[in-house]
């Protein structure tokens, strides 16, 4: 009864969201984008990559890397269902790896196995398509699930998810990031389940192992401490006017925002505290804060901070916490963090802030700039938590090319 339900709504769901887009510009804009997305080429696939967005494309880009020692780009095929993650990773290297998934119709789906024939599907944490990895076990496709995370009350282990763990137990390999996802999927029945923990910390560490310096950087900070506002919304910047205004003489503040085309405004803003922008070149140590206005420099900055504000916890869209970790950051965020457990893994393991009284932050930052005991301890901490999470990539990489 539910492969029939679902193909009946799969097949009519174009339909209704063209319908629903005549209303609503966010759906309209979602089915444009995914209309003038590329193709690639129709030819078979040794590997199929699908990533829901652009998180789950970072999770998926140390194991793309490490795939790429053994085969060519035009052996793999990337997806994506979300247009963040397409417009993002359409820019990079493996541009011509790269599409849309279509909807999961059964004449989409068919038509897709004919051109493509994946050998091995990677799944990346969830966005389990029903009709895609059914239809996949038929042709005889290998599937993997790569940094998987449950919980118990994860609804494919309810009576709605029936039919999806039924597939989910027909994947040749699980690998979950953390042992509670491990306990929950052994509970429920599922075998060929490892636990490796984040491909994204393997990237990190890559990252930080490639050690970009930018002296200019160095000199600005001097030998202050420096406060890092990495990918910041205005509600990170408003929290940030209000420690300015305690006047902290021996801090220094970069601001890299997520959206460089407010530099202007935020410096504008903040132009009571001598405000740079970096591509202007003419900052230095005399300076307070200094915005980044270009790209690319954000996750080899945390090398110089001190201390790290992310963005996006006021609004329940978190950003990379992961690459101030990787340098040993004193971490904060909003309080909106339930789409995220590595941050409350952080918050467990010492290293990391949530912010739920904007007071009692201030209060914090201020009194550990004068505390190197505490900020050596949290920088301690993240180390070794991150060194500890390395490898999982190289774990999956034997599995899924054998």
């Amino acid at each position: 009864m539910f492969n029939f339900l679902y193909t009946i709504l799969s097949g009519l769901s174009p339909a209704i969201l063209n319908i629903i887009g005549l209303f609503n510009t966010k759906i309209r804009t979602f089915l444009e984008d995914r209309k003038e997305g590329q193709s690639v080429k129709s030819l078979p696939k040794e590997y199929w990559i699908h990533c829901a967005s652009l998180g789950e494309y970072e999770m998926a880009v140390p194991v793309i890397e490490r795939l790429l020692e053994s085969y060519q780009l035009k052996d793999l095929l990337i997806t994506f269902f979300s247009p963040s993650g397409y417009n993002q990773a359409i820019k990079g290297k493996y541009k011509e790896a790269i599409m849309y998934l279509p909807f999961d119709g059964k004449k989409n789906v068919v038509g897709f196995y004919d051109m493509y024939q994946p050998k091995r599907a990677l799944f990346i944490r969830y966005d389990f398509w029903y009709n895609f990895i059914r239809h996949g076990l038929k042709r005889g496709t290998r599937f993997y699930l790569i940094n998987g995370r449950f919980t118990a009350n994860h609804k494919i282990f309810g009576f709605l998810g029936k039919a999806y763990l039924k597939l989910l137990k027909q994947f040749r390999g699980i690998f979950v990031s953390d042992e509670n996802s491990y306990k929950v999927l052994v509970s429920n029945d599922i075998d060929k389940v490892d636990l490796t923990g984040d491909t994204r910390f393997d990237r990190v560490i890559q990252l930080k192992n490639d050690n970009r310096l930018f002296p200019e950087i160095e000199s600005f900070k001097s030998d202050r401490k420096l406060l890092i506002l990495g990918s910041s919304w205005k509600a990170e910047e408003d929290l940030l006017l209000q420690l300015l205004q305690k006047k902290k003489a021996n801090l220094a503040v970069i601001i890299a925002p997520h959206d460089i085309k407010r530099s202007e405004e935020i410096k504008k803003e903040l132009s009571e505290y001598g405000t740079k922008l970096y591509t202007e070149g003419n900052f230095s140590s005399t300076d307070k804060v200094l915005i980044i206005n270009t790209i690319g420099m954000l996750s080899s900055l945390y090398r110089y901070g001190d201390f790290a504000l992310i963005g996006g916890g006021f609004s329940g869209a978190l950003h990379n916490i992961l690459e101030p970790a990787v340098w040993g950051c004193h971490i904060s965020f909003g309080p909106r963090i339930e789409k995220f457990p590595e941050a409350s893994d952080f918050i467990d393991a010492g290293f990391a802030y949530k912010i739920e009284n904007k007071q009692e932050w201030i209060n914090e930052i201020s009194s550990s700039m004068n505390d190197e005991k505490k900020l050596a301890s949290i920088a301690n901490l993240a180390n070794n938590y991150v060194n500890i999470q390395e490898g999982a990539t190289s774990i999956i990489y034997t599995e899924v090319i054998s």
